[in-house]
C-alpha cells in the first residue's frame, strides 16, 4: 500500500465497525481493486447485507474460498499493521 494512501486512511476517524481500508472522506473502498474475496461478496448475499442496499443481497450463503483471519472493522485495526 503506498505510504501516502495509508497515512490517509490511518488518521480518518472511524464509526464503530468500519473496515480500516474504507476511505471515508471519499466514501469508498480505498483499497477496491486489492480488496479480498469477502469483501467482493458484501452486499450480494444473504448474511452480507448492506444496510445502505438490502435489495442487492438477493444471492444466497456465501461459501468462502479464502482461509479466515478475522474481521478488518473488529478484530484489525492500523495498529496491527505497524
Amino acid at each position: 500500500m503506498p505510504k501516502k494512501l495509508r497515512e490517509n486512511l490511518e488518521q480518518q476517524p472511524r464509526f464503530s465497525g468500519t473496515c480500516i481500508f474504507y476511505d471515508m472522506n471519499k466514501d469508498q473502498c480505498g483499497i477496491h481493486s486489492f480488496r479480498p474475496e469477502i469483501c467482493r461478496m458484501f452486499g450480494y448475499h444473504e448474511d452480507l447485507v448492506c444496510f445502505r442496499k438490502p435489495e442487492l443481497a438477493t444471492k444466497g450463503k456465501v461459501a468462502i474460498k479464502e482461509r479466515y483471519i478475522g474481521h478488518l472493522s473488529i478484530d484489525f485495526t492500523w495498529k496491527d499493521f505497524r
